[in-house]
């Protein structure tokens, strides 16, 4: 018997009809296995987000940066002086020098500032631990020492040297000078997750052209070793690094001194504070919130920028460098601004209670009178402001890097 192709095709029909009766009525029960769902183990180290504090209007030109402004302004005839700064809190999970603080800077003095010296050219390097010891020091030596080139960060003094550009700078200090007691040699990576912000500068565009200008990276991610006593150590953490330069024309004396700070916040917020003091303060300190001498920058992330243009940063418990010549060894700190560019009312209020610890000093006497403090700082105290429906107030605690210099009125 012979099956014809009509056959063939009605007996596939009636065999699908009958399994579509037979799965409605329910005698095929298909149990479709789920996947499991992966199981994610709990975060311990999840910070809890706050909101971020209202935000400021920061032009795009402040937040670009070319490799020319990284490089050398000093060999024009106006820039009289040049410094590159990069500081750290090596406060990372891994790192073997926990919540120790580093200060380097590359200084072109110029020669009026360390009035009656003929050694010009200085090097910082400080490391401060948490049982009040300092490491490293200053050494100053002849005009040339310290050589810069453009474009882009090239900084050498002696076997020390700074060499990178965004976002990418390496850090190595070797020097027998700095510290007569320890041997202290560092070399390190800085990676800026963020864009620059200018400080200052005195052009709309090409800030690079500017001879007074100044600008800095927040937060930054810092790696890599420091040697202390032929020990080896690896580090992590968060720093800044800062450029300036100023023209010939601001001399020494007309600055009596200034105070900045680098801070990290616990809660992962960076916080940068700058003050200088013209002379005659007794003048310069009642125009203060017309002309404010000084800047605060706060960011959660590097790309929110809560900036005051005006505030007060009062020295309170002094300590005597020379006559008539003191260093603040605390600060308090209040900034507050009322409305935002929109008008919308925010009532944004910072107030900060700053101590210095553990900090290295040099002082150049008789002629010069010039005496600097850097090292370690400690912050507390509290932020609070409104949208406009809630009203927020948080406490800050931080530690971070304070740079106080002082000249003889």
């Amino acid at each position: 018997m012979k099956f014809k192709k009509i056959d063939a095709v009605i007996i596939i029909a009636v065999i699908v009809i009958a399994s579509i009766f037979f799965y409605k009525a329910g005698y095929f029960d298909f149990q479709e296995e789920k996947p499991t769902p992966p199981v994610i183990p709990p975060d311990n180290n999840t910070i809890n987000r706050i909101p971020y504090p209202p935000p400021s209007v920061i032009l795009p030109g402040r937040r670009t940066i070319t490799s020319d402004d990284e490089g050398c302004h000093y060999k024009s005839l106006i820039v009289g002086r040049e410094w590159w700064y990069f500081t750290a809190l090596l406060n990372g999970r891994r790192s073997e020098l926990k919540n120790w603080t580093m200060v380097i800077s590359f200084n072109h003095m110029a020669y009026g500032d360390l009035f009656g010296k003929l050694k010009p050219d200085v090097l910082v390097v400080t490391l401060s631990d948490n049982e009040g010891n300092t490491y490293g020091g200053l050494t100053n030596k002849k005009r040339g020492t310290l050589d810069a080139t453009t474009p882009g960060v090239d900084v050498t003094f002696e076997k020390s040297w700074v060499q990178g550009e965004y976002p990418r700078w390496h850090v190595h200090i070797e020097s027998n000078e700095l510290d007569e007691k320890h041997d202290i040699v560092i070399d390190l990576d800085y990676f800026a997750h963020s864009l620059p912000l200018w400080i200052y500068d005195t052009r709309i565009l090409n800030n690079s052209n500017s001879k007074l200008a100044s600008y800095i990276f927040m937060g930054c991610n810092v790696t890599g070793t420091i040697i202390l006593d032929g020990i080896t150590y690896s580090v992590e953490g968060t720093g800044d690094h800062e450029h300036a330069w100023s023209p010939v024309y601001v001399r020494r004396c007309f600055i009596d001194g200034w105070d900045w700070f680098h801070i990290s916040l616990d809660n992962g917020w960076q916080l940068y504070v700058s003050k200088f003091y013209p002379t005659p303060q007794a003048l310069t300190s009642n125009l203060h919130r017309v002309i404010p001498f000084g800047t605060i920058f706060l960011t959660p992330d590097g790309e929110s920028i809560t900036e005051f243009s005006i505030f007060d940063l009062d020295p309170k418990q002094k300590e005597k460098v020379f006559m008539f010549t003191k260093f603040p060894t605390s600060f308090s700190l209040s900034a507050h601004r009322k409305y935002n560019v929109l008008l919308q009312r925010i009532d944004l209020k910072l107030d900060l209670d700053i101590s210095t610890d553990n900090t290295y000093q040099h002082v150049w006497k008789f002629p010069t009178y010039v005496g600097i403090k850097v090292g370690t700082c400690k912050v507390s105290g509290t932020i609070s402001w409104t949208d406009g429906e809630n009203d927020y107030n948080f406490d800050l605690n931080g530690k971070g890097i304070v740079w106080t210099t002082r000249a003889l009125p």
